[in-house]
């Protein structure tokens, strides 16, 4: 694989370069760059966005798409730490360092994509609750997320009544992450 000079550059260079997505739009907030990769799919709703601090720690790879707003949910709050892809250390200072380590790991995720699946409960077309269910790299890393988005539901509806998955006129919907995003083919 070709040398890259940092986050932006290797994640720039990688997405394009797959012909899987855009060049980017990006945006400022404070400190942060923040770059939003949309598919060159066609009805893909797919964004992949990148956040890098000045200092060229990459914060976080959010993969994005409004069909799974329970996943959306879980990485909205999911960001890189120091140590990520260090077997010795764990967690840290947030974002990751430029280096070989957090190099691979990153573009091993983007080559593997996204496992598991999200269960969803819609009634009139409206997800109501999203179960999320993350296959990790080996079965000891699985694990699942449940999200309520009955906004009518006040908070001990939610907690004593009925649950949702057995109200009338509900449907269940299934996705695999992987239809949201398979993985990229990273050339050498």
């Amino acid at each position: 694989m070709q040398k890259f000079k940092n986050w932006k550059e290797l994640i720039n260079r990688v997405l394009i370069d797959s012909g899987d997505f855009h060049n980017p739009k990006t945006a400022i907030n404070g400190e942060t760059r923040i770059d939003t990769f949309k598919s060159t799919k066609q009805n893909s709703l797919t964004e992949i966005r990148a956040a890098y601090m000045e200092n060229d720690f990459l914060i976080y790879l959010h993969i994005f798409n409004p069909r799974v707003p329970g996943y959306n949910k879980y990485v909205e709050n999911e960001y890189f730490y120091y140590y990520d892809f260090n077997d010795k250390n764990s967690y840290g200072d947030p974002g990751l360092k430029f280096n070989k380590q957090n190099t691979d790991g990153v573009l091993s995720l983007l080559k593997t994509g996204l496992k598991g699946k999200e269960v969803q409960y819609l009634k009139d077309n409206k997800v109501l609750k999203s179960r999320l269910y993350i296959k990790g790299v080996n079965s000891k890393f699985n694990f699942s997320y449940t999200y309520d988005f009955s906004k009518k539901r006040g908070f001990w509806n939610r907690i004593l009544g009925q649950r949702i998955e057995k109200m009338s006129g509900i449907e269940k919907r299934k996705i695999d992450l992987e239809t949201i995003f398979s993985g990229i083919e990273i050339s050498s």
